[in-house]
């Protein structure tokens, strides 16, 4: 999740690895090291028969966007296992993975934390610091600790896998490269973008030395370049990277595989973040149509391109459109994420952000509020994301004459950006400039 308050997003795509074609977000899409095919065992224990069919089950509504059948699956899954093989047999641990991933997804991040945590003591213990299990429950955690917003704890736990995946699976090997490009993403979120860039043009060159220039992989890696590039204010450069990407899987993978869905919402943002409003609109509704198609109107990504359309829309000033489809992504995320989680959190802001700006205070204020506290809790209010809606919602105090109430947020924002964010960003001036002008 990113810019939830002021900018479209671009594609957030599930925990996919390299290989499978990720498009990345701007702040960078993390990629979990998955133990899903499971390790032969010295002394194998029979598992229950349906154990690995409730995996194989969850797994796959997982990837359908079908989190609540899928959870319950995976813990169907998890019990059965724990029973039958032990709390520390390695499928039980790739079980107990499976679920702090799906966690992740429904956003319930401190729920997944623990599970992380868990899985990599356990690991730590019987399979040793080196194993590369244990060095996939270390990333996995450390991109659970980004999306909370503890960037200082999760760097080193990046640095930490990258150095022993590097040492005893080799430079080339695909984990490294998932947990090399979780590093530059990191460094990324932190500002830190001359260290983040070498990183990225690393990894693009590694695998198109590896899988080629049109490997869904190698796209993937020059997407999260491309967002690089963005943020540092290079956008030209950045619009080359993601219309080469679209072009190529649209070539390779087809108009309406999925990956070539990703990418096209990624160029759309880009269209939106340099202010080409129209272009943007028009890649939007046919990134929607396509993908309400392909994988249906109540999918996790289809629901993010109607959100990220009412955001377009709210900048065109086509306000009664963009309400009505906020209104309706909010409704399904609520029903299909629940009201907790961030992306539902997110479009709250989103339509709270409609709602001012049709002059509808008194509608607005009660879902910032609920943005504010949901995320405070879910990622902390230091987040970039939590002070990007905090500040939308101190616009609105102070544009309503609240300006004592405005100008004790407007501190809140400055010492929180000291904490999140690199001097010179953007926000951290803006944030700045704001509070100058309530004193």
């Amino acid at each position: 999740m990113n810019s939830l308050s002021r900018s479209a997003r671009l594609a957030r795509a599930g925990r996919r690895s390299l290989a499978g074609g990720l498009a990345a977000a701007v702040v960078g899409v993390s990629l979990l090291v998955s133990c899903h095919k499971k390790p032969s065992n010295p002394a194998p224990v029979a598992a229950a028969p349906n154990a690995d069919d409730l995996e194989t089950q969850g797994l796959s509504l997982q990837k359908k966007g079908d989190y609540s059948a899928a959870e319950k699956a995976l813990r169907q899954c998890l019990a059965e296992r724990q029973r039958t093989l032990g709390v520390e047999h390695l499928d039980t641990l790739v079980a107990l993975s499976n679920l702090a991933n799906l966690l992740n997804d429904r956003g319930r991040l401190a729920e997944a934390e623990t599970l992380n945590r868990q899985c990599l003591e356990a690991r730590q213990r019987t399979l040793g610091a080196d194993h590369p299990h244990t060095l996939a429950s270390l990333n996995n955690l450390a991109i659970v600790l980004r999306g909370r917003g503890n960037f200082a704890a999760a760097e080193p736990l990046y640095r930490q896998a990258l150095d022993s995946m590097r040492r005893t699976l080799g430079p080339s090997h695909p984990d490294t490269l998932s947990c090399l490009n979780n590093l530059a993403n990191l460094l990324s979120d932190r500002g830190r973008y001359p260290a983040a860039e070498p990183l990225y043009r690393q990894l693009v060159a590694a695998l198109e030395k590896t899988a080629g220039s049109d490997d869904p992989a190698t796209l993937a890696a020059r997407g999260n370049l491309a967002n690089l590039l963005l943020r540092k204010g290079d956008p030209w450069a950045a619009g080359t990277l993601y219309t080469e990407c679209f072009e190529t899987r649209e070539r390779v993978q087809g108009p309406n595989h999925p990956e070539t869905l990703l990418a096209l919402s990624n160029l759309a943002a880009f269209e939106f973040e340099t202010g080409r409003l129209p272009e943007a609109e028009a890649l939007y509704r046919k990134c929607l149509a396509r993908r309400t198609a392909v994988l249906g109107a109540d999918h996790p990504e289809t629901l993010a391109t109607v959100e990220n359309l009412a955001r377009t829309l709210t900048n065109e000033k086509s306000l009664p459109e963009a309400e009505s489809l906020a209104r309706a992504s909010l409704a399904a995320r609520e029903r299909i994420l629940g009201a907790d989680h961030p992306d539902t959190l997110g479009n709250a802001a989103t339509l709270a952000n409609v709602l001012r700006d049709r002059g509808d205070s008194a509608g607005a204020a009660p879902l910032y509020q609920r943005a504010i506290a949901g995320l405070g809790r879910s990622i902390g209010r230091t987040h970039p994301d939590t002070l990007g809606v905090i500040y939308e919602y101190a616009v609105l105090l102070k544009s309503t004459g609240r300006e004592v109430a405005a100008r004790r947020l407007a501190y809140e924002l400055v010492a929180g950006a000291r904490v999140s964010l690199p001097e010179g960003t953007s926000d951290r001036s803006k944030y700045d400039h704001f509070l100058t002008s309530l004193q």
